[in-house]
C-alpha cells in the first residue's frame, strides 16, 4: 500500500467497516434487517463521496455537503446513477418506511462494493482489500496480530486464518485486557458472600496447609473462583456471546469444512475478533500500553 495519510485511511476503513456490517444485516433477510443495510450502505457512500471531496479540495456551499451536491462536484464517479437511486431507496425507507425486497438489499450490496473498489483503485490508489480494518485498533500487538490474520484471509489462506483470530482472542482475553481482574472486582460489587470471599481468598487455605486434604481444598477454592471468573467474563461479551459460540463450533468443526464453509467462516471470524476488541477498547477493558 502507498504511503497514506492516517486520517485518510482511517476515514476509508470505517467506510468499509459500516458498508461490511450493512453487509451481515443484509445476510439476515429480515425486515429491519434490510432496512439497516440499505442505511448502512447509504452511510458508507456518502462517507467515501466525503474521504473523495477532501482528497479533490474541494468546498461545500454551505457548512457540510448534501448528497446530491457530492454527486454533482465530484467529477467521473462511477455507478453515478445507481448510488444516487441507492440514496433515494435509503430516504423512502427512512421516510415512509416501505423497505425494499431481499433482491434489491443485495443488488446494490453489490453496487457499492463495485463502487467503493473503483473509487479506492482510482482516485487513493490503495487496493480495496489493503484497507484493513485492523488500523482502528489502537493495541500494537492485536493491530498486528489481527492485520496477519487479513493478510491471510486475501490470500485465501482461510483455515490459517481462522487459527490466527484464535490467537489474537486469547491473546486480547489473557494478556492485553483487564477481563479477569475486572470480572473479580464485579463479583464482590455484585454482593458476593463473605462465605464466597472467605473461600476464593489466599489465606483461606493457609489453615488447611498441614491437612492430608489440602489438595482437594485448594482444587475447589480454585474451581469456585474460576467459575465466578468465568460467569462473570461472559458479561464482556454483551451481544458477542452468540458469536462467540459460532466461532468455538468453526473451531470444532475446522477440519471437516468445504473451501466455501472455510471462506466464509474466516470471515466471520476476522469480524468477530475485530469487533471483540473495539466493544473492549471503547469500554476501556483493554490495557494501557507500556510507553
Amino acid at each position: 500500500m502507498k504511503e497514506k495519510s492516517n486520517s485518510e485511511i482511517r476515514r476509508l476503513v470505517l467506510a468499509k467497516k459500516l458498508y461490511l456490517h450493512g453487509c451481515s444485516h443484509a445476510s439476515n433477510k429480515d425486515k429491519v434487517s434490510r432496512m439497516l443495510a440499505i442505511h448502512h450502505f447509504d452511510n458508507a457512500v456518502e462517507i467515501i463521496l466525503k474521504c473523495v471531496a477532501t482528497k479533490q479540495g474541494l468546498n461545500p456551499e454551505r457548512k457540510y455537503f448534501h448528497f446530491e451536491e457530492l454527486l454533482k462536484k465530484i467529477k467521473d464517479l462511477p455507478l453515478k446513477e445507481q448510488i444516487r437511486s441507492l440514496h433515494q431507496i435509503r430516504n423512502i425507507v427512512q421516510h415512509q418506511g416501505d423497505i425494499p425486497p431481499i433482491d434489491t438489499i443485495v443488488k446494490y450490496k453489490g453496487y457499492v462494493e463495485d463502487f467503493f473498489r473503483e473509487i479506492c483503485s482510482e482516485i487513493f490508489s490503495v487496493p480495496y482489500g489493503e484497507l484493513y480494518l485492523s488500523a482502528l485498533i489502537e493495541n500494537e500487538k492485536l493491530r498486528k496480530q489481527v492485520l496477519e490474520a487479513e493478510m491471510a484471509f486475501e490470500k485465501g489462506k482461510f483455515k490459517q486464518c481462522i487459527k490466527l483470530c484464535g490467537d489474537t482472542l486469547i491473546s486480547t482475553t489473557f494478556e492485553e485486557s483487564d477481563i479477569f481482574h475486572t470480572a473479580g472486582m464485579l463479583i464482590g460489587l455484585w454482593g458476593a458472600s463473605e462465605e464466597l470471599k472467605k473461600i476464593i481468598s489466599e489465606n483461606y487455605l493457609e489453615k488447611y496447609k498441614e491437612k492430608d486434604f489440602y489438595e482437594p481444598v485448594r482444587e475447589l477454592s480454585r474451581a469456585i473462583l474460576q467459575l465466578g471468573q468465568a460467569t462473570s467474563t461472559m458479561q464482556f461479551l454483551g451481544g458477542y456471546k452468540i458469536d462467540f459460540l459460532k466461532y468455538w463450533q468453526i473451531i470444532q468443526n475446522l477440519e471437516d469444512l468445504s473451501k466455501k464453509e472455510l471462506k466464509e467462516g474466516a470471515e466471520f471470524s476476522l469480524n468477530f475478533v475485530t469487533d471483540l476488541i473495539l466493544k473492549w477498547q471503547e469500554e476501556g477493558i483493554l490495557k494501557e500500553e507500556k510507553k
